[in-house]
């Protein structure tokens, strides 16, 4: 196995895991909590202009086990700022 490869953290998933430990910045945290709050054709439009924060987002609440292999390669890659799933 090719640990940079697991470790690998993209720059969405990096704001996305910054929103989780409350070190977001004001715009990007209303963004996300806009994209949770928004039903599908609002998710849509959203993603004209944050495709990879909305798949992301998508992936969060629908597929089973992105949250967890996500806190993992996120404390490999940055283990002084610990998520946990």
């Amino acid at each position: 196995m090719n640990t940079l490869k697991e470790a690998k953290v993209s720059p969405a998933e990096e704001t996305f895991c910054m929103y989780k430990l409350q070190m977001e910045g004001s715009f990007m945290t209303s963004l996300i909590d806009t994209i949770f709050k928004g039903d599908m054709n609002h998710r849509f439009k959203l993603a004209k202009g944050y495709p990879e924060l909305v798949e992301v987002c998508n992936r969060y609440n629908n597929e089973s086990g992105y949250w967890q292999d996500l806190v993992e390669r996120w404390n490999k890659k940055y283990p002084t700022h610990k998520l946990y799933a």
